[in-house]
């Protein structure tokens, strides 16, 4: 679509997303906390919930950070066998869309 534009710089691989599109905000073992699981809105969304998780652990609470906490956060995986089986299937069909778009 853009014959004529040069790009200096491109990007492209895998993108790591939970199942619900959910991410992870609060404690994840003793003394250890993460903001994890930004779908692809790694640059905004961690920004903003690194933020809020320094604030929250220096004592300072708000709405947002309460409603991150209160959030379900990501759904498990299917144990194994079914999670690789899962993957690959969901690969699988993913490069047949891909294919058929040509």
């Amino acid at each position: 679509m853009l014959p004529n534009v040069d790009f200096q710089y491109t990007w492209g691989g895998a993108l790591a997303m939970t199942r619900n599109h959910s991410g992870f905000f609060g404690q994840l073992a003793p003394n250890v906390y993460g903001a994890l699981g930004c779908n692809g809105l790694g640059v905004t969304r961690g920004t903003i919930t690194g933020t809020l998780l320094a604030d929250w652990l220096a004592g300072e609470r708000t709405d947002l950070t309460d409603f991150l906490l209160a959030a379900p956060g990501p759904n498990a995986n299917p144990p194994q066998p079914f999670l690789s089986a899962g993957v690959n299937l969901n690969l699988l069909w993913g490069q047949r869309r891909a294919g058929r778009e040509s």
